[in-house]
């Protein structure tokens, strides 16, 4: 359901926003798409249709996501192969990853290598700089 809730980070209204144990899902505004994955947990292909269900219930068209990896987070190889289909990438203007260990950073730079996503896809250590990217790509896409 809709809240005024506005998060300092993003700086946008969260229209919608869904947590279990594992996961949180978070839909703002301006179509920015925000996954929080917990500490120690490892993404399976279950949490990403569970996402896709969330966004069938509350967004439209594409959007700009944001991957936030908590410590000892990780994904199963079977996601990143998914991650960088063609099917991910109909509904992904652009990817922003987060991590904060180099073990992760290991992974995501492993990814972008050898998976090769087809949209635009990069790594931070911040949610901040991440954030950044994501509004900038937003102001070109509004050009």
């Amino acid at each position: 359901m809709p809240t005024e809730k506005t998060y300092k980070k993003i700086n946008a209204v969260l229209l919608a926003e869904n947590e279990n144990e594992s996961i949180i899902y978070r839909l703002y505004e301006n179509n920015i798409f925000h996954v929080i994955v917990k500490e120690g947990e490892k993404v399976n292909m279950e949490m990403v249709n569970e996402g896709y269900a969330f966004l069938e219930n509350y967004g439209t068209g594409k959007f700009y996501n944001i991957y936030e990896f908590k410590s000892f987070a990780d994904v199963d190889p079977d996601v990143r192969e998914w991650s960088s289909s063609d099917l991910e990438a109909k509904y992904s203007v652009i990817d922003a990853i987060v991590i904060n260990n180099i073990a992760q950073k290991i992974l995501a730079d492993f990814y972008l290598k050898f998976n090769k996503p087809k949209q635009p896809t990069k790594i931070f250590t911040s949610i901040d700089k991440a954030v950044e990217w994501i509004y900038q790509k937003i102001k070109e896409d509004q050009i």
